[in-house]
């Protein structure tokens, strides 16, 4: 949809061709808070609406965090489509950040409501193992969509159990890092992408680099710029040497900037010399 690329099958083809003609590695957070954003589901989409029009063009994708949407109910799921509609409409790769995840049947079931027009992609969690991943796996490959596994995330509370060490050695994101890897093997296209990414937060850069080592083929989902601290001049590790190998989300710092489009700009223009300067 992104305009002047061609149609490819496998996702990470479509991601990397997308960050080419966006020259953009920036994904902006669509995560209305009604504290911020008054007039309940119809009030959330259309502020998500204007974040787009001014900051969408320096992006290359939009996640809309459902769980502000699905908070009005059945209003909310209708705003939630029409904002997913209206990021596809500017050209951007559409992410739903769900973080859906449980046995097969439910997966599948997950899958199927999320895993189609107009959306490209989903966040998951993999904590129940390769049964539960296989049926989002089967349905992303089948069209071209993918998927964002969660690894390391970006909150404070995630040592508590991410960064756990195992009686077998290393860290417990470590070994689920092994298994988006494996899991994810038999979907890497020609761009050296897998299907599977994996969510890494920059507020632990220092784990990047051996996460990156981990999973050599997975493209990484990269909350927690900005309001959560992190820096993206600390994120060259993260690209592996692919411009979309990488793709950051903001959220608070655009759509709340006095300037969304600036604010955008600024982020990619760092993020593309953070990437230069790594390769």
């Amino acid at each position: 949809r992104v305009a002047g690329v061609a149609p490819v099958s496998g996702f990470g083809e479509r991601l990397a061709a997308a960050v080419a003609a966006r020259a953009s590695q920036v994904v902006l957070g669509l995560d209305p808070d009604p504290r911020r954003v008054p007039g309940g589901a119809e009030g959330a989409r259309a502020f998500c609406r204007r974040a787009i029009a001014a900051a969408g063009p320096a992006c290359v994708a939009a996640k809309i965090q459902l769980a502000s949407f699905e908070r009005f109910g059945a209003a909310g799921w209708d705003a939630f489509e029409r904002v997913a509609a209206a990021a596809a409409e500017a050209g951007l790769l559409v992410i739903a950040d769900a973080k859906r995840g449980d046995v097969d049947v439910t997966s599948r079931a997950y899958a199927d409501a999320f895993l189609r027009e107009p959306i490209d992609a989903l966040t998951i969690n993999p904590s129940l193992g390769g049964d539960a991943v296989a049926p989002f796996l089967e349905a992303a490959t089948a069209g071209g969509r993918g998927l964002f596994a969660l690894v390391r995330t970006s909150n404070p509370g995630a040592a508590e159990l991410q960064d756990l060490p195992l009686a077998s050695g290393g860290l417990w994101h470590e070994a689920v890092a092994r298994k988006v890897a494996e899991w994810g093997a038999p979907s890497v296209d020609g761009s050296g992408l897998s299907a599977l990414g994996a969510v890494v937060g920059a507020t632990v850069p220092e784990r990047i680099a051996a996460l990156r080592a981990l999973m050599p083929h997975q493209p990484f989902l990269i909350p927690g710029v900005g309001a959560q601290g992190g820096r993206p001049e600390d994120l060259g590790a993260a690209f592996g040497g692919r411009a979309a190998g990488a793709l950051v989300a903001a959220s608070r710092s655009i759509i709340f900037a006095e300037n969304p489009r600036r604010a955008a700009e600024d982020l990619r223009e760092t993020l593309w010399s953070t990437y230069e300067a790594s390769s």
